[in-house]
């Protein structure tokens, strides 16, 4: 009995700590491990090919240009510092197969703050630190020159107490449209099996997100660029309506700024509305962003949010 009592109590935090609640688990999915497209307030689904791919809309890959073979990358974000410090540590790739058709794969690490755990007799028993692992495979096809279409699999586990794990497996579907003025993009993630730690099943905040973006290049080389994206979706389990707008400036293909707009319903399951703001500089194919995140509230458990990381494109 104790142990369920602990268990539900453990379940009870974390959907809290994920700013959710209702009957959902590992919000922390939706935290995009992207510093570059964090700063542009997660506006991925039409985002530019990158190593953290995956994590936006891995059909961008497919269209990437025939002269990038593959992008390698690693990140570390702390989310809710203020509030339960969570930490993410993640790594991811892709790589052209073929002309048409490309390969990425990556894993997240998750860590919540830690509580008091007591044994048997209700003495203490010192810490644990709840965890998640979500490591996944992707393909990405281009079926048109202007069309790519992909598919994502993912392993997910999670343990909240040191005898409650569970474990879950994902899928994520992408489409993109690049009309070179102009970007469309739609994505379903976390589409799959529900997670049980002890009775009560609990889902993955599957969603579904449709963006558009355009980028304009000018200056003497063309390398110089501005970039704005908007993106919409929907948490499928209770139809929270979220939405995010962002622009990112890059000079000479070597230095970027960028900042962005999320609105998500306060005391919904989709994350409440912040703010973000990134930079980032690239040379000889080594790429570094950092994006920092705050909440629109004084006391938000968002405040202070940021993600930093570390890519290279050959």
């Amino acid at each position: 009995m104790k142990k369920l009592i602990t268990i539900s109590l453990a379940v009870s935090g974390l959907l809290a700590c994920s700013l959710n609640i209702n009957a959902q688990a590992l919000q922390f999915l939706n935290i995009n491990p992207d510093a570059r497209v964090m700063g542009m307030a997660n506006t991925g689904t039409v985002a530019t090919a990158t190593a953290f791919s995956m994590y936006n809309n891995t059909a961008a890959t497919a269209l990437a240009s025939n002269d990038r073979t593959m992008d390698v990358g690693v990140s570390y974000g702390l989310w809710q510092p203020g509030y339960s410090a969570n930490h993410m540590i993640s790594a991811a790739g892709y790589g052209k197969i073929t002309n048409f058709m490309t390969i990425a794969a990556g894993v997240r690490y998750f860590t919540h703050g830690s509580y008091d755990i007591t044994d048997d007799s209700g003495a203490a028993a010192g810490t644990f630190a709840p965890k998640d692992l979500v490591a996944g495979i992707g393909l990405g096809f281009k079926v048109l020159p202007i069309l790519s279409l992909s598919a994502n699999v993912n392993y997910v586990m999670s343990q909240i107490a040191p005898s409650a794990t569970g474990n879950a497996v994902s899928a994520d579907f992408g489409a993109m449209v690049d009309l070179k003025f102009l970007k469309v993009g739609v994505t379903a993630s976390n589409i799959g099996s529900k997670i049980k730690y002890a009775e009560t099943p609990y889902s993955l905040p599957a969603n579904a997100k449709l963006g558009v973006g355009t980028t304009q290049y000018f200056g003497r080389d063309g390398k110089s660029y501005v970039s704005v994206n908007a993106q919409a979706g929907m948490l499928f389990a209770n139809s929270d309506f979220f939405a995010e707008a962002g622009a990112e400036y890059c000079y000479n293909d070597l230095f970027r700024i960028s900042a962005g707009y999320h609105y998500g319903k306060e005391n919904s399951a989709a994350i409440p509305s912040y703010v973000t703001a990134g930079l980032g500089v690239k040379f000889f194919g080594v790429y570094v962003n950092a994006a920092y995140l705050t909440g629109l509230k004084g006391d938000s458990p968002l405040n202070n949010s940021f993600q930093i990381g570390l890519g290279y494109t050959f």
